[in-house]
């Protein structure tokens, strides 16, 4: 139960941080790898509506899945 709302609130506070330019792109696959690492969700759909720009969805995804792969595992 603690790792569901461990990773509920990681994927909250992902989605609600600040969005600069450097969560705008150029590099999709680090901020998907960023997004992975911290267990939030893909969001790429999110990025294109709030950055008002496209977003390489097949970088972004590879670096998600890169990072999610590698995000620390949570001990009980």
């Amino acid at each position: 139960m603690r790792i569901l709302l461990t990773a509920a609130c990681l994927a909250a506070l992902a989605g609600c941080g600040a969005f600069g330019t450097a969560d705008c792109g150029p590099d999709w696959y680090a901020i998907g790898h960023r997004d992975g690492i911290l267990g939030a969700y893909p969001q790429s759909d999110l990025y294109a509506r709030r950055c008002d720009a496209p977003v390489d969805a097949a970088r972004y995804r590879d670096g998600w899945q890169d990072g999610f792969r590698r995000r620390p595992n949570p001990t009980a």
